[in-house]
This record gives C-alpha cells, structure tokens and sequence, in this order.
C-alpha cells in the first residue's frame, strides 16, 4: 500500500486536472502512465519537443485509462517500504461565483492561450445552466458575465470569431478561453491543442 501511494505522490497525479510534470519525466513516460499516445499528448498541449520543464501542467487526453490498472514504472530514486508516508489531499479548483458587475469595458483587449473542448461535454450542463452544444459559438471565461460576447482572433492565421461566453474556465495556468468544436473549427485550430489569441470584449 504504502509503495503505491509513493507512486502516485512522486508522479503528480492531479485527478481531474491534468498532470504535472516532474524530475526526470518524458512524454513517452508520461504516454505510457496515462496509456494514451505521444501524438494525441503533444497536440493537446500544443508540445513541438522533448525534454519537458518541470512544472509544467499537460492537460491528458480522453483514453479508457483506469487508475486502478495503473502501470508501475520505475522510479529515480526507490523508494524504502519503511519510509514515513505523507498524506496529501488534493482540493479541486472551486468555479468562481458569477460577478456582479462586467469585469472588463467594451473594447478591452487579452492576449493568450486558447484551448477548445468538444465530443465529451455535448449535451452537459455549463456553468449558466444551458445544455453545451459542441456546434453552437460559445466559449468559456474564468471570470467575464455570461452572455458577453467577445471577438476571437487566430494570431497565427489572422482568422477571428465572435462567440458568447456561457461556461467557465479554462483552469490550466496560461489558457484565457476554451472555445467550442464549431469556434475552434472556424478559426482553423481544431486540429491543435492551444493556439495564442486575441480576445476583444464587445459588449
């Protein structure tokens, strides 16, 4: 028991939010722990190349991986059946409560990351209580009202969209909006994890 927990402690395994990278990782390592492919991993998290920075956070792809049938791989630095185990808990990221008031004026421009989310949402509920539907324009914000809307553009093709904010998040560090299949597929990006962005506010 106890060597099963240094396992999952050393790893970084964050349930429900991805993965953190440590010491001595790869991503076939890494592909390898989550049983899904070093494709689907880099285009996910938009990687280009190994080795990766500790720290960073990859968000997994969908696979039938099951904790439970978790394969052992070997750690860097054993460790001892008799060593003190630490109990973690980990507490899943709160959403945060609708503001009041429009955080940014008409006009406001950000600059970042841009990730999309699809197949394995439809027809959940968002944050503001609508059913997602993956072919609607519709984004999620960690803190913009819901129903603003916001014009989205591909700083690498120069394509833009206007779409309404009706979720929350994305909650990975660096990511400023997570768009729908239908505004991804618009602005080119489907077929890439993250692309960098310019979101205008527009009302």
């Amino acid at each position: 028991m106890r060597r099963w927990l240094a396992l999952l402690l050393f790893c970084g395994l964050t349930w429900g939010q991805g993965y953190v990278v440590q010491p001595g990782d790869s991503l076939e390592r890494i592909a390898r722990l989550f049983q899904v492919s070093v494709a689907d991993l880099m285009m996910l998290n938009g990687l280009i190349e190994d080795p990766l920075p500790v720290g960073l956070e990859l968000e997994i792809p969908a696979s039938d991986w099951d904790p439970m049938n978790l394969e052992v791989l070997p750690l860097p630095d054993p460790v001892q059946d008799t060593a003190p185990v630490a109990w973690v808990f980990i507490r899943p990221p709160l959403a945060p409560e609708e503001p009041k008031a429009p955080v940014s004026a008409a006009g406001s421009i950000q600059q970042g990351w841009a990730s999309w989310y699809g197949p394995r949402f439809h027809g959940r509920l968002t944050a503001n209580g609508e059913r997602f539907n993956k072919f609607h324009l519709t984004a999620a914000h960690r803190t913009l009202p819901f129903n603003t809307r916001v014009r989205v553009t591909n700083l690498q093709n120069g394509r833009s969209i206007v779409v309404r904010i009706n979720d929350r998040g994305p909650y990975i560090r660096g990511r400023i909006i997570d768009l729908s299949y239908a505004a991804a597929r618009r602005l080119g990006m489907h077929q890439h994890g993250v692309i960098r962005v310019k979101v205008e506010i527009l009302r």
